[in-house]
């Protein structure tokens, strides 16, 4: 909702504080370097390591950029978040003050890839509509290095959002696997130039 400017950033952000006081859990704000699964202790730098019954790590995903050779450098990796934020308000930015055709690459074919495509795509055309700018030059296309899009979906989920990304606009281009990301341009199967492109 916020990428796609439905709410603005304190609309998106749970003040944890608070809310763990109502739960009547605790808070710990610190990055866990450790763990004694035999004594069942967390260990967090600067503080006594702290006791579990149960422990659930949620690391999450991360976008495969250390194997990719230029993706650090000519990519924009979702994760982490904050960084990721910060330079989706500069793609904002290029993409308005571009002339003539912006081109997006979307890596990515999951949940998470489709809703970006999608929720980037509005957010961009309704600024281009804003300042009276043609959204027809505003390109869109989504790689995925599978046979096709939410392969953990069923097969109605699939055709429903095939069917909304053709009628947005946005390309498919599957079994596409990204090894290589140079200045506009992305190395891969197949490969494509896209010119003036960010993903």
């Amino acid at each position: 909702g916020y990428v796609a400017g439905l709410y603005d950033y304190d609309e998106v952000h749970i003040d944890l504080g608070p809310l763990a006081r109502f739960a009547g859990a605790r808070l710990y704000h610190g990055e866990v370097d450790g763990l004694e699964p035999e004594e069942r202790l967390v260990q967090v730098p600067g503080r006594p390591a702290v006791h579990y019954d149960l422990l659930s790590i949620n690391t999450g995903s991360r976008p495969r950029t250390i194997d990719v050779p230029g993706a650090l450098e000519h990519a924009l990796p979702v994760k982490p978040i904050d960084r990721w934020l910060r330079d989706w308000e500069a793609l904002q930015t290029r993409v308005l003050n571009s002339q003539g055709d912006f081109r997006i690459l979307v890596v990515g074919g999951g949940a998470g890839g489709v809703e970006l495509a999608l929720s980037t795509q509005h957010h961009l055309r309704g600024r281009l509509r804003e300042q009276g700018v043609e959204v027809s030059g505003l390109h869109y296309a989504l790689l995925t290095d599978g046979p096709e899009i939410l392969r953990t979906h069923n097969a109605g989920v699939r055709r429903r959002f095939m069917r909304v990304l053709g009628e947005r606009g946005i390309t498919v281009q599957p079994n596409s696997k990204v090894v290589g990301v140079e200045p506009n341009r992305l190395g891969g199967r197949p490969t494509a130039p896209w010119s003036r492109s960010s993903v």
